[in-house]
C-alpha cells in the first residue's frame, strides 16, 4: 500500500497553522514531542462531537491526511458511553514553532503568543474553559473563564489581551474551589460585549456550544465585584454535594503560592530591640 503524499506548506500556510494550533492549546489542547515528531492532542466531552469534528476539519485544511477523531469511553463507564470523550491526535513537523513558543521550559504563556491571536482564539478558549452562569434567586448572568492551567501572571496577560481585543474587562481572582487556580470573572455587560465580539466565529454559532455563548436576558446587570461577592458567599466546596470528587480530580493546577499581602518589613530599631 502506497504511503500518503507528503504535505508541504508554504510560509503563509505554515504561519496560519501555527496560529490555529496555539489557539487550540490555550484551552484543552497540548503538544508533546514523541519519537522526534510533534504531536497535537485535543479532547472534548461527548456532547461536543460537532466541535471536535470542526477542529478536525480546520486542521485538514492544512494537513489533509489528518485522521478523524475517535470516541473513547473512560475507564469504569457503565456502557452507555456518556462518560467518554472525543480525542484527536495528529503529528506534524509544522507544529515545531508552536511547541517552542509554548514549551520553552514546560508550558508557559507569554505575550508574543497572544500577540499572534485574535477573535477565533478567544472563542476557542471560551469554548474550552468559559461558561455563562445564572445565579439562582439573584436574576443575573455573568461569565467565568477558568485558567487553572496558567499562573496568575499569565492569567493577567489573558485578561489584558481579551480586554484589548474586545473591550470586555474582567476581574482576576482565584476559583471557587481552589485558591491556587486563577479565574476571570466578567460582569453582565462585559459578558454580553465579549459574546458579541466573537459572534462571527464558528464556536459562537455551534449548537453544541450555545450554553457557553448565549447570554440569557434577565434583570438588572451587576458588576463583577457583586458577582464575585455572591460567589464567595456560597458554601465551601466541602459542604457542597459531590465534594468527595474534589480529592481525586486532577485539575493540573500549578504549585503556586496563594496571593497575599506583602510581608511587613521590620525597622532596624525593632531588630536591635529584639536582639
Amino acid at each position: 500500500m502506497a504511503a500518503p503524499p507528503r504535505t508541504v506548506l508554504n510560509p503563509s500556510e505554515s504561519a496560519a497553522l501555527t496560529r490555529l494550533v496555539l489557539a487550540y492549546c490555550l484551552g484543552r489542547g497540548s503538544i508533546c514531542l514523541c519519537s522526534r515528531s510533534y504531536a497535537l492532542q485535543l479532547h472534548q466531552p461527548r456532547a461536543n462531537m460537532d466541535y471536535t469534528h470542526y477542529q478536525w476539519r480546520r486542521l485538514r485544511q492544512f494537513l489533509p491526511n489528518t485522521k478523524a477523531p475517535r470516541y473513547v469511553p473512560v475507564k469504569g463507564d457503565t456502557g452507555d458511553g456518556r462518560a467518554g470523550q472525543w480525542r484527536l491526535r495528529v503529528s506534524s513537523k509544522y507544529f515545531e514553532t508552536a511547541f517552542h513558543l509554548l514549551y520553552p521550559d514546560g508550558f508557559q504563556l507569554r505575550p508574543p503568543v497572544l500577540e499572534l491571536l485574535g477573535a477565533e482564539a478567544i472563542a476557542s478558549l471560551w469554548a474550552d474553559r468559559g461558561r455563562i452562569l445564572v445565579t439562582r434567586g439573584r436574576n443575573f448572568a455573568t461569565g467565568r473563564l477558568n485558567l487553572s492551567r496558567l499562573t496568575f501572571e499569565e492569567a493577567e496577560l489573558v485578561a489584558e489581551w481579551i480586554s484589548r481585543l474586545t473591550g470586555s474587562g474582567s476581574t482576576l481572582h482565584h476559583g471557587p474551589r481552589s485558591f491556587e487556580a486563577p479565574m476571570l470573572y466578567f460582569d453582565a455587560e462585559s459578558t454580553a460585549n465579549l459574546m458579541r465580539a466573537v459572534s462571527d466565529t464558528w464556536m459562537a454559532q455551534a449548537g453544541c456550544l450555545q450554553r457557553k455563548f448565549q447570554v440569557p436576558l434577565l434583570g438588572r446587570p451587576i458588576s463583577a465585584s457583586e458577582a464575585l461577592a455572591a460567589e464567595l458567599a456560597m458554601p465551601p466546596p466541602t459542604a457542597r454535594r459531590g465534594a468527595g470528587l474534589l480529592k481525586t480530580r486532577n485539575r493540573r493546577v500549578p504549585a503556586l503560592p496563594r496571593p497575599n499581602d506583602p510581608p511587613v518589613l521590620r525597622s532596624p530599631a525593632a531588630e536591635s530591640a529584639s536582639a
